[in-house]
């Protein structure tokens, strides 16, 4: 094996590890967009329950809260299954409806690349 075709080696081998770096972070970065939709639409849920005023919404979440630690154990576990499930259907729709920027995230064939 010659000089230049180790160079070459190499510099596919360095181009392979920025590619895959650069698709981890585009992953890294959609994945942080959409949790914090989802966590929007909890939020969007709580000012809607308290009439789009902040009062009503610590009201509600007064209620909430006060409920849910009076609640025995297995109260708590229905409630932590509902929001699991009512959390991961949001996701669900949050990430359908941003599935090509989801793709877009693995396309690596930029201006930079010869």
């Amino acid at each position: 094996m010659n000089s230049l075709s180790h160079t070459k080696t190499r510099a596919g081998h360095q181009e392979r590890r920025q590619d895959a770096l650069l698709v981890g972070l585009r992953l890294a970065g959609w994945l942080a967009t959409s949790v914090m939709a989802t966590l929007g639409v909890a939020t969007l849920f709580f000012w809607l329950l308290g009439s789009f005023t902040l009062p009503g919404t610590m009201l509600q979440l007064d209620n909430l809260t006060s409920r849910y630690l009076e609640a025995d154990v297995a109260r708590r576990a229905q409630f932590h299954s509902i929001i699991c499930a009512v959390l991961g259907l949001s996701f669900g729709f949050i990430a359908f409806f941003r599935r090509a920027s989801f793709r877009a995230a693995f396309d690596v064939t930029g201006g930079d690349h010869d």
